[in-house]
């Protein structure tokens, strides 16, 4: 009964939140949500964990046919994207972006005043290459992560570029950690199914602007 009454109450408040029912509007409320909840607290974001579904713009779920389970994504009214990844009974948020914060720029064929914004945009940074390395570190174990399972990390500033390979950094950074038993000879040679965990922090808030975990088993590092 309150299944079916969360149901139609969502599909008559946010209709273009519901994306097949009442079996959808279920795995939003019993595992979206909370997954989201928990993510938000862990790493501090900027609103209410406390979801109610008018801060949810729209989400969809799309199960499998071959097996039990799924992915879905739900969007905030924040621009926060949660992506979601079920196995059978078992879910993890594999990526997270706030949709808002754009970390690259091609300035090719923009005004002078678009590529002086860009530029004034790195006078805002208030950390360096330790201090959000340090930063991106302290994601990475709030969100479980232990990094004895882990190389190093790669880590890079994000940046723009121009014409005339003009180029300037942006007050973002990025790090990735490939998971130990890694070739990194495969990382290097551009091969793209390394377990590996990726995040971009800002210098600006220091929040994390993205999140992404990517072929490990749902649930575990290994």
């Amino acid at each position: 009964m309150r299944k079916a009454t969360f149901a139609l109450l969502a599909l008559l408040l946010f209709p273009a939140l519901v994306r097949g029912g009442e079996k959808e509007a279920a795995y939003l409320r019993e595992k979206m949500i909370p997954l989201a909840q928990e993510f938000i607290k862990k790493v501090g974001l900027p609103c209410d964990s406390q979801l109610g579904t008018n801060q949810i713009m729209k989400y969809k779920v799309d199960y499998f046919r071959d097996r039990p389970g799924c992915l879905a994504e739900m969007r905030l009214t924040d621009d926060y994207l949660f992506s979601f990844h079920t196995e059978t009974n078992r879910t993890e948020i594999w990526e997270f972006i706030q949709l808002r914060v754009k970390t690259y720029y091609e300035l090719d064929n923009v005004s002078k005043e678009k590529i002086e914004a860009v530029k004034a945009l790195n006078l805002k940074n208030k950390l360096n290459n330790k201090s959000a390395l340090e930063l991106a570190k302290k994601y990475f174990k709030l969100l479980g992560h232990k990094g004895q399972d882990f190389h190093p990390p790669e880590f890079r500033q994000s940046y723009w570029v121009g014409k005339n390979d003009v180029w300037g950094n942006l007050p973002y950074y990025e790090a990735v950690w490939y998971r130990k038993d890694s070739n990194m000879a495969d990382v290097h040679s551009g091969i793209a199914t390394i377990p590996q965990v990726t995040m971009t922090v800002s210098g600006i808030d220091s929040s994390l602007i993205s999140y992404s975990k990517g072929f490990m088993p749902v649930g575990s590092d290994f």
